[in-house]
């Protein structure tokens, strides 16, 4: 039986010590190979916004000086724009020390929505959104049906930029197999580097068997990627990344292979390429298989 969508199934570690509050149920898209998240978990639903009102002022009474509110679901941006001002109003006016307030997105929600109602978004307290780049490759996004493009990624981010909604993308390390890998880490770094993006985050490839990408793995036809290329990967998108590039980085998830992070990736970008090389040449890293977590 599908969980309700008041049921949070997931969250970004950034956003662990959190206000969670349940906006949409599901992802709206739905798709994507690689994601074995919702697929058979939770179908797509807007809750109602008296429900969701309800459970601001639930939290809001119990810790009214809580700093940081997150709007859970797959991408509740893809709910209409006044729904989701009424929300973010509510939530600035109930916590009145509130640091930061944010949610998860995809492309294809900000395509659907104009330049003002993203400024209707900003204003409304919208702070940050976690977005899936994946790869700036558009075989690897065809093939794993993200159902975008490089230039409607770049188009996004930057008009997200623009209205002061800051933006972190995520980037998955293998999703392109051996196949595709060079274009993956040259296209990836191609697109950050036209978008500039706040903060992107380093996830790594690990399919669960509720993704469609499991029985590809399972019979041969895609290959999971050991950790020492993973870690080459990485490496190389850095190396690849414009000197414009001023975003923060970090490996903050249990699928990585390491926990290097930057808070201005153009300062840093020659040391953290040293610490990778240094990992990439230890023999154990070289002997390494890959986690096959089940759950994250």
């Amino acid at each position: 039986m599908s969980l309700p969508p008041s049921q949070i199934i997931i969250r970004p570690p950034v956003e662990a010590y959190s206000i969670l509050i349940p906006v949409t149920g599901g992802c709206s898209w739905n798709q994507c190979r690689f994601c074995g998240v919702y697929k058979g978990v939770q179908k797509y639903t807007i809750r109602p916004l008296d429900e969701v009102i309800r459970d601001i002022d639930l939290y809001a009474d119990s810790y009214p000086d809580h700093k940081w509110v997150f709007l859970a679901g797959g991408n509740p941006t893809s709910a209409p724009t006044d729904y989701l001002v009424k929300i973010l109003t509510h939530v600035k006016a109930r916590f009145k020390s509130l640091e930061r307030l944010s949610t998860y997105s995809k492309a294809l929600d900000i395509v659907r929505k104009t330049d003002a109602e993203l400024m209707q978004l900003k204003e409304s307290g919208l702070d940050i959104v976690y977005m899936g780049l994946e790869s700036g490759s558009n075989t690897v996004l065809r093939l794993m049906k993200k159902g975008t493009n490089d230039r409607t990624i770049i188009t996004v981010g930057r008009r997200l930029l623009k209205v002061g909604i800051r933006l972190s993308l995520y980037v998955i390390l293998g999703l392109g197999s051996y196949e595709h890998s060079d274009e993956h880490v040259r296209e990836t770094a191609r697109v950050l580097t036209e978008i500039n993006p706040t903060i992107f985050r380093f996830r790594t490839l690990n399919v669960i068997p509720t993704a469609p990408l499991w029985q590809d793995v399972q019979n041969g036809k895609f290959t999971v990627m050991r950790p020492v290329d993973i870690l080459k990967e990485e490496r190389d998108i850095l190396m690849q990344l414009g000197s414009n590039v001023t975003s923060e980085m970090y490996n903050d998830h249990v699928s990585n292979y390491c926990t290097f992070s930057s808070k201005n990736v153009s300062l840093d970008r020659e040391q953290l390429i040293a610490q990778l090389n240094r990992l990439i040449e230890n023999p154990k890293i070289q002997q390494m298989e890959p986690k096959w977590l089940l759950h994250m």
